[in-house]
């Protein structure tokens, strides 16, 4: 960036020498050209209006709300259909991806008519994206499962990375919810560890959501609140192929 500033300069200095044409306008949009990464294209995630309508059912005592805290959250977080397919998103149009600032730390049930359709246009796609896993963590309570106390009916939490490492300053949140897990049994948290650990590329397939609730972790543990959450496929590289999670390899 500095360097491209003291080309600017310098092509201010040539064009009051008179020797300014066309000079400025190519260092200037030199200039303009560096800085952060901008937001992606609408044309870099799926194109789909209509969204599979989220569906789920009472898991070990605990209803689609949950328990406490953000209920139209919670139900989405508990979601259980499987789509179709699955849309092959790359990793940093999924970090880039926007979302309005005002509904950081917001309920839902409060959000404006304008921030809720920002939301909506990118929330529910059924994506896949590759990447490394950076580290996997059992988390506590939560309102979404309830607030149990017990191991099966607690998230893992994992950091999907663009490159293998321990980085997770942009790291995109995956969630491997109680729901989900108890239909894969090889989705243990020894195992997404060990992942980690070998840095093993993996495919994560699942649904985007939108986590408004953790804007402070942004920089530090995560590089967005779009998380794929839950997790409904883990596949892992294997001799060129992908290769579910548990499966035959």
């Amino acid at each position: 960036m500095r360097t491209r500033v003291r080309s600017f300069g310098l092509a201010l200095g040539l064009c009051a020498l008179g020797l300014c044409a066309g000079i400025v306008a190519g260092a200037l949009g030199g200039v303009r050209s560096a800085g952060a990464r901008q937001a992606p294209a609408a044309g870099d995630m799926p194109n789909l209006p209509v969204k599979p309508k989220p569906t789920s059912s009472t898991f070990n005592d605990c209803p689609p709300d949950g328990k406490g805290g953000d209920n139209l959250l919670n139900r989405l977080k508990n979601r259980e259909d499987v789509a179709d397919k699955w849309h092959p998103v790359a990793f940093h149009t999924l970090l880039d991806l926007p979302w309005p600032r005002y509904v950081d730390k917001r309920p839902r049930v409060g959000w404006r008519d304008s921030a809720r359709k920002q939301v909506e246009r990118y929330e529910g796609t059924p994506v896949a994206v590759e990447g490394y896993l950076a580290l996997a963590r059992l988390e506590g309570p939560e309102a979404c499962n309830c607030e149990s106390k017990d191991k099966a009916m607690r998230d893992i939490h994992v950091w999907l990375t663009a490159d293998p490492g321990p980085d997770r300053s942009e790291a995109v949140i995956v969630e491997v919810t109680p729901r989900i897990r108890a239909k894969h049994s090889a989705w243990a948290l020894a195992a997404l560890l060990k992942l980690a650990k070998d840095e093993t590329n993996v495919r994560i397939s699942g649904w985007l959501l939108l986590d408004q609730e953790h804007p402070e972790q942004l920089g530090q543990t995560r590089g967005t609140l779009w998380e794929i959450h839950p997790v409904m496929k883990i596949e892992v590289k294997k001799g060129g192929d992908w290769v579910e999670l548990g499966g035959a390899s």
